[in-house]
């Protein structure tokens, strides 16, 4: 047997033993709890989805599904985490918009590539932000808000749920669309904004349907527009921003569950069809309905193509902005 015939043979026995490993795995798979990372802290919109779901998807696995918390940094920390993790399905992502279309315009060094570190699993949510004001602040209308900004620029301040978050970009959105002079003001986490909005401490959010929806409906605080093209069903008397008169204002928020690259896709596949299967549960439709947000539950391909088109879309669009870390 010569060096090259040798040589093939080893190769192939290799590759022979990491396919029976991989199937092996998949068939067993989940022998132990799993970790769903929240790159954000707790009490914001991304814990409230990943609570919501973790439940149904320990009674489909048969398994603990954990929800641990990893926040900073607009949610890169926690995503470096899980691109660094180990490849076999129990450590996981629930990321976001921020986290995998965002960050790479905004941070120079990101810590972790996010479309080549990691597998797509599925699309969880779309939904729009909300534009919302405190009691304090008199504006009825986006039409009012605009105005009160231009009579005393530098004035008025909105809050967001950190640098680099989709909130953050909305707002500079919103600035830039009105032409208004209003300073950002980033929270750690959607909690702290909720809080800062209830006590006035903000002017005005552009904020997750989750954490504000409550609040709205119990008059605590007024929503006076909201993203994207469609009224949001859970706020159906809030005009978009399009019918506000205020075009251009167009950013929805989504999340989605990543695994790190190189996880068998066998296990993507149970961890896709578990997903899936708690989205479609009445407990999570309904809990999903109230915070304002829209099911998905895609394929892992076909949430592939959608994050590496946002990608394309939201990079270029906030190097060209201009947007910055505060």
């Amino acid at each position: 047997m010569n060096m090259l015939t040798r040589t093939l043979r080893c190769s192939l026995l290799a590759m022979s033993m990491m396919l029976l490993e991989s199937a092996a795995m998949a068939q067993t798979f989940p022998a132990k709890p799993v970790t769903i990372v929240v790159p954000f802290p707790a009490g914001g919109a991304l814990d409230m989805v990943a609570r919501t779901l973790s439940e149904q998807m320990r009674k489909d696995l048969g398994q603990a599904v954990i929800v641990e918390n990893r926040a900073g940094a607009g949610g890169t920390v926690g995503s470096a985490t899980v691109a660094r993790a180990t490849p076999d399905g129990y450590t996981i992502l629930l990321g976001s918009v921020a986290t995998h279309a965002l960050a790479a315009g905004l941070y120079p060094k990101l810590p972790y590539d996010p479309i080549n570190d990691f597998v797509p699993i599925t699309q969880l949510t779309s939904s729009p932000l909300v534009l919302t004001v405190p009691p304090q602040v008199k504006a009825k209308n986006v039409a009012e808000l605009v105005s009160a900004a231009k009579a005393a620029p530098g004035t008025l301040n909105y809050g967001s749920t950190g640098n680099g978050t989709a909130l953050h970009i909305a707002g500079e959105v919103f600035r830039a669309v009105a032409k208004i002079d209003v300073v950002h003001v980033p929270y750690k986490g959607g909690a702290q904004a909720s809080t800062a909005l209830l006590t006035g401490e903000i002017n005005f959010i552009l904020a997750n349907p989750q954490l504000v929806v409550a609040i709205i409906k119990s008059d605590k605080a007024r929503a006076l527009a909201v993203t994207g093209k469609t009224r949001l069903a859970a706020l159906p008397d809030v005009p978009t921003f399009n019918e506000a008169g205020v075009p251009g204002v167009n950013i929805t928020t989504w999340f989605g569950l990543w695994a790190p690259k190189n996880t068998p896709s066998e296990v993507v596949e149970r961890l896709n069809t578990s997903a899936r299967r708690a989205l479609a549960t009445p407990e999570v439709t309904q809990q999903l309905a109230t915070q304002g947000d829209v099911a998905v539950g895609s394929t892992s391909k076909d949430f592939s193509e959608f994050v590496r088109a946002e990608h394309r879309y939201w990079v270029p669009f906030v190097q060209a902005a201009g947007i910055k870390i505060d």
